[in-house]
């Protein structure tokens, strides 16, 4: 699908009615209503809802709202890649990371693989499923993200190419301030946590590996829960309750006291940092990037 039909829906989206999405789009309204019609009969689809006044998008359309959005994102994105692409000389990597990689990592990351005078690097944060996900219809060239070194290895799809570019640890930390509290309550029988979503990577981390030996010995209370480790480390460092973090991304804090961890007490996971991209790339900018981050592996 043409880019300008894509963004033809959103203005129509956007303005709910097709006058206001002509003026949107900078077009007559009857010229904006002739390229709906096309691209009616071009798809096979009602676009827009005549059996109302004034006339707006049709259900199908609406129902598509999000996926359209993402779309035209995504689409905007790679035109404005390949004009610096053209602009500049710059080879452009697109590098899909999960969060906590992204947070804690970042620039060691961009460092290990960047090539300043002849690749542009575009870090796209996502959770573990998304970053899989934009490797597999190519919106990324590489994926970052973390497995748990207890659980069963599964082969990669034989079109991808893996590799273990490092080592993480899961760990449990709280404001120092605070842990004297913590600890006192987890030993008189109610321990204090910051969640995670169980359908988020690291909420099935601490649900499938630390808290089950938890619960044996105490109640688990858990005070809040966010989608974010930097969320959690913040909220651990203020005193609510324990959360298990990445251990580089809290690591700042813990070299200046401001954190105290507890995998002693509490439990850690080990993570490994697994790299994919596909295996029969011809991109030179991927293949050196790999190259790079594998080096040391």
């Amino acid at each position: 699908m043409r880019i300008d039909w894509i963004e033809d829906l959103v203005a129509l989206l956007d303005s709910g009615g097709v006058a206001d999405a002509a003026r949107l789009r900078n077009v007559t309204q009857p010229a904006f209503s002739r390229r709906i019609k096309v691209l009616e009969e071009v798809l096979g689809i009602e676009l827009i809802d005549r059996s109302v006044k004034p006339s707006g998008p049709s259900r199908v359309l609406r129902d598509r709202e999000a996926e359209l959005r993402k779309l035209a994102i995504e689409l905007r994105q790679m035109l404005s890649d390949m004009r610096q692409e053209q602009r500049t000389g710059l080879r452009q990597l697109v590098i899909a990371s999960q969060h906590a990689i992204t947070t804690s990592m970042g620039t060691q990351i961009i460092n290990s693989v960047a090539e300043p005078s002849r690749t542009h690097i575009r870090l796209r944060s996502a959770n573990r499923d998304e970053c899989e996900t934009l490797l597999i219809r190519r919106q990324a060239e590489i994926s970052l993200t973390y497995r748990i070194k207890s659980e069963p290895v599964m082969e990669p799809a034989s079109f991808l190419l893996e590799a273990v570019i490092g080592e993480e640890t899961l760990i449990p930390v709280c404001g120092s301030a605070y842990a004297d509290d913590l600890i006192a309550g987890f030993h008189g029988g109610t321990l204090r946590i910051i969640g995670y979503p169980t359908d988020v990577f690291l909420g099935a981390a601490v649900s499938r590996h630390i808290l089950p030996a938890l619960e044996g010995t105490c109640r688990i209370s858990v005070v809040t829960e966010t989608g974010l480790s930097t969320a959690a480390l913040q909220l651990s460092q203020s005193g609510l309750g324990v959360a298990w973090v990445p251990a580089a991304l809290a690591h700042p804090d813990l070299a200046r006291g401001d954190l105290t961890r507890l995998d002693d007490l509490l439990g850690w996971v080990g993570m490994d940092i697994v790299a994919q991209r596909w295996s029969g790339t011809s991109n030179p900018a991927t293949l050196d990037a790999w190259i790079r981050l594998t080096a040391s592996s």
